[in-house]
This record gives structure tokens, sequence and C-alpha cells, in this order.
């Protein structure tokens, strides 16, 4: 297939033991956009899709953040792979896209669903918007939330950015927020009229956050899942 390429992992990150981060090196340049994700794996006729987590980078890496499956054979294989190994992709392919930003943003990213969400803001950044955004990120423990100090920075270097991290399991190593990310959202706003809302997570919580976010006037063709 003429989208088929090689990647050759050029760093390998484990932000948890069960969350890693790839950079991948393609055989030849691949052009990507934010929010797009590739299939990913070691043979053409067994790939699994992944985000990819961050902007265009001028290194031309592709960046996946990527949590393990429990009794996954797959799963466990991908998390044995060393720098240097070789894997196979197809795509990029369409997931969701940045919007003309006119109107507030919202971001609510669950656990992984982080790294299309990253990029999607990365891209924004470049291009300056200067619209307020809030970026909601939810995880079962404060571990998870593995790139808080990144979040954090960013926060710090952009007036327009507001990070909220929230862990919903308890955790004695964390003084923050907890609860359910998306329910965070509904105390912090009574309306979501006129927002743009970027989501990705786990296909309940989007789901269960779609209907919520409605109920409170986030119109559907706003909320970019």
């Amino acid at each position: 297939m003429s989208d088929t390429h090689n990647l050759k992992v050029v760093h390998l990150e484990h932000f948890t033991q069960d969350i890693i981060r790839l950079l991948m090196k393609p055989d030849f340049p691949i052009r990507y956009a934010a929010g797009q994700y590739i299939m990913l794996g070691f043979k053409t006729d067994d790939l699994k899709p992944f985000s990819i987590a961050a902007a265009p980078r001028d290194d031309g890496l592709i960046e996946c953040h990527i949590r393990k499956q429990a009794d996954s054979e797959w799963m466990a294989k991908l998390f044995a792979v060393e720098v240097g190994d070789t894997l196979v992709m197809q795509g990029p392919k369409d997931q969701m896209a940045v919007q003309p930003a006119h109107k507030p943003i919202l971001f609510v990213a669950g656990g992984t669903g982080f790294a299309p969400m990253k990029a999607l803001l990365d891209e924004l950044l470049r291009q300056n918007v200067e619209v307020p955004m809030h970026f909601y990120w939810g995880a079962r423990h404060a571990d998870e939330l593995y790139m808080h100090e990144t979040m954090q920075e960013l926060e710090r270097q952009h007036a327009n950015l507001l990070y909220i991290p929230v862990v919903s399991e308890e955790d004695e190593t964390w003084q923050g927020l907890t609860g359910l990310v998306h329910e965070q959202v509904l105390k912090d706003y009574p309306s979501l009229e006129n927002k743009t809302v970027y989501m990705c997570g786990p296909w309940p919580m989007v789901q269960t956050a779609k209907a919520d976010f409605a109920n409170i006037g986030l119109d559907p063709a706003a909320c970019i899942s």
C-alpha cells in the first residue's frame, strides 16, 4: 500500500509501568497534521490505531503515547521494543482537526486521550491563538498525568491557557481536584454556549460528556471528538 512506511524507534520513555512514549523516525519524511492518527504495528495485516501526540515536529519524528492493555500479547510485544527497532505504520489518517478559533476553547482529555488533545493544543499555540483555552485532563491516578510538569510550564508561558488536572481515584500523593474530569467541566461551566470543545478519552466518558455538555448548551457542531 502506498501509505505504508517503516518507522525506526529513536526514543522510548516509560511514563508509567503501563504508559510509554515512542518517538519514531519514518523511512522518508511524512506530512501529517495535529489530530491525525496512524495504524502501527509489526506487520501490515495486524496494525492498531494510535493518535499522533504532537503537532508536526521540526525533526520530522512521529510521537505516540500508548497505554498497555492487559492480557494482550500484541501489546506486550510493543512494550518490549527497544531504540533502533523498526515498526510498520499506515497513514496518517484523519480523526479530528483544529477549527477556526473564534470562541473560547475547552480540551477534555481522559487518560492517553491526552495525546491528540496535546497535538491540537500545540498547533493552536503555534498559530498564536488568543482566545481563552482551558485544558482539562483526567486520570485515575496522579502518576498517569504523565506530562503534568510540561502542561504546568505551558500554562506559565501562555496567559490564555489554563490547565486543570483531575484525578478520579483515591491517591494520597494528589492534592488537587478529584472526581470525573467531565463533571469538573460541569462544575466550572453552567453553560457551554459559544464554546468549542475538543474531547478524547474512553468511549463511555466521551459519550456521557457529549450528552451532559449538550444539556448545558454546547452546539453539537462545536464538539470535536
